[in-house]
């Protein structure tokens, strides 16, 4: 019994670690959108037309 609770234990962090890594990599999502709109918006859309 101490085993499988050892094993849920250790599944649990590595869960709260795996939530943590995907709440990381969605805010360098969100940062790397707006990144990218601010540079479509700069390059693209303002760029005069020849």
């Amino acid at each position: 019994m101490s085993t499988d609770m050892q094993g849920m234990g250790r599944l649990e962090e590595e869960n709260q670690k795996l939530k943590e890594q995907n709440e990381l990599l969605l805010k360098t999502i969100i940062q790397m959108k707006v990144t990218l709109n601010r540079l479509i918006s700069r390059y693209v859309e303002e760029e005069p037309m020849n």
